[in-house]
């Protein structure tokens, strides 16, 4: 817990710095928010896919019943206060691969604890994949990233609260607050991503960098009514028609930001396989992905370095975990609030 006479500084302006400083911001605190303005931070190249269910073992996301109630609403109240639409929702057609993958789908659909999330797809409504066995998951979407940290961007930058440039650690020093450049700050929160690696309060934190790929591709025909679409790889709708975001791959212990043919012609000759439709590619980026500790994030305060903050670990699932992160590490920031056990970085004492 802090007082209320200092500024805090956050370092990072993807999903989780920048969903932090609208929280910090609404609880009435002074924030600066700094980016060295990455173009392939993970959060700049994310599709924002919003889905609760994990396809291996046909199970809810963790902490699905918590988050997605309240997802779409969350994101609608800071459309409201940036004056910015980034938040859609899409039905999500789920294409089984095989004879035993709709066996297992159906089976769960039919669990009283998945009937809310689940349902059998009409095949006659989707042509250009007629034939095909597929299950609807419910209360899917997408945020469009881009536009919402651009938004953010733009509304500190109008209050003087957001800088363009890289972070030294190495001149952040504790002087009562925490000391950087001409100010002190009352705490320092670090929301880097990958960055962390280089981190000298928080490397201690085990972090596994995972390469992706994401490619902007053309799709005609698939429908008038844009939907996400799933075999494997995913298919996700922009409000541009025709126009999708297709993914994903892994690259395990890549640190490597540039794109490879080979990777964008396995993307591309998927998507045709799933569409039977022509795909053309428009762009294609890669960043990497900051993969944690049993896969749950990083919060909290430094065990030793008081007013020290981390925020980071979000993985593929960043778009729905911050709408339920930030406000608590908000409280907890401010007000001590306590931090759900599995994202406090004091689990690792």
């Amino acid at each position: 817990m802090i007082n209320n006479r200092g500024r805090i500084l956050i370092v990072g302006s993807g999903l989780a710095g920048s969903c932090l400083a609208l929280e910090l911001l609404e609880r009435g605190k002074d924030i600066l928010l700094i980016d060295n303005q990455l173009k392939n931070s993970s959060s700049r190249v994310a599709a924002g896919l919003l889905n609760p269910i994990v396809p291996k073992g046909v199970r809810k996301t963790w902490q699905c019943d918590i988050l997605f109630p309240a997802l779409f609403g969350y994101y609608r109240h800071w459309e409201s206060v940036l004056q910015t639409h980034f938040i859609d929702n899409y039905p999500f057609l789920n294409i089984h691969a095989n004879d035993g993958e709709a066996l297992e789908w159906e089976k769960r659909m039919n669990e009283p604890e998945m009937s809310a999330w689940l349902s059998r797809s009409d095949e006659h409504n989707l042509p250009p994949l007629a034939g095909e066995s597929a299950t609807w998951v419910e209360h899917c979407g997408r945020l469009d990233v881009s536009v919402f940290l651009q938004s953010v961007q733009d509304h500190l930058t109008s209050r003087n609260q957001y800088a363009i440039d890289g972070f030294n650690h190495s001149l952040c020093k504790k002087t009562g607050g925490w000391q950087y450049g001409d100010e002190v700050f009352e705490a320092v929160v670090f929301c880097e991503g990958i960055g962390l690696l280089e981190n000298p309060w928080f490397k201690y934190l085990f972090m596994d960098p995972t390469g992706g790929d994401i490619l902007k591709v053309h799709i005609p025909n698939i429908g008038d009514n844009p939907m996400i679409i799933k075999q494997k790889q995913w298919i996700v709708p922009t409000t541009e028609r025709d126009i999708y975001l297709l993914g994903s791959n892994f690259h395990k212990n890549s640190m490597s930001t540039e794109p490879e043919e080979k990777d964008a012609k396995f993307l591309l000759e998927r998507a045709a396989q799933i569409t039977k439709q022509p795909v053309s590619l428009i762009e294609h980026r890669r960043a990497v992905r900051p993969t944690v500790q049993q896969r749950r994030p990083y919060l909290g305060e430094h065990r030793s370095e008081k007013g020290l903050f981390v925020f980071n670990g979000l993985g593929a699932k960043g778009s729905s975990l911050c709408s339920w992160l930030a406000p608590m590490l908000a409280d907890n920031i401010l007000s001590g609030a306590l931090l759900h056990a599995e994202v406090d970085i004091q689990r690792f004492e």
